[in-house]
């Protein structure tokens, strides 16, 4: 969304609420993606390394690999807003993730804010300075700005 985009302070592509607007890419494309997510046992803001990227829908799972030093946790992506938990385990949810991992890349670095505890109104209201900050962060630390 394009207030991420303008919290994360860096040059990016904003694709859209559902990965509406899904760039073209190639195998040798490393993508990054950024955003805020819905959390389900795990506290409003913070900075979570997707383990798996899920299909809310099929129940299709993609293992992603891990780059960053932080939390990681299970990420189901859906088309539309998640307010009652899929799994009774810490995890987050987007609607994005699934969706980038299948297109063509080389390398995929994926970190989520956890932006609301299920609540739409309460993600519309999220901003986290700290939060991007610490994204900024681990990014750099992987050379990716």
């Amino acid at each position: 969304m394009e207030r991420e985009a303008e919290a994360l302070g860096l040059p990016c592509e904003i694709i859209g609420i559902g990965a509406e607007k899904l760039p073209e890419t190639s195998p040798e494309d490393i993508l990054v993606n950024v955003g805020y997510c819905g959390g389900y046992g795990i506290p409003v803001g913070s900075v979570i390394e997707p383990l798996f990227a899920g299909d809310a829908e099929t129940e299709e799972v993609d293992d992603l690999e891990h780059h960053f030093p932080c939390e990681t946790r299970p990420c189901f992506t859906s088309d539309s807003f998640v307010s009652a938990p899929l799994c009774h385990c810490p995890a987050i949810y987007d609607m994005e993730l699934f969706k980038i991992n299948k297109l063509p890349h080389k390398r995929l670095y994926a970190l989520k804010i956890v932006s609301d505890n299920m609540d739409e109104a309460d993600c519309e209201a999220f901003n986290d300075a700290v939060a991007w900050d610490r994204v900024r962060e681990l990014l750099k630390g992987e050379n990716l700005i």
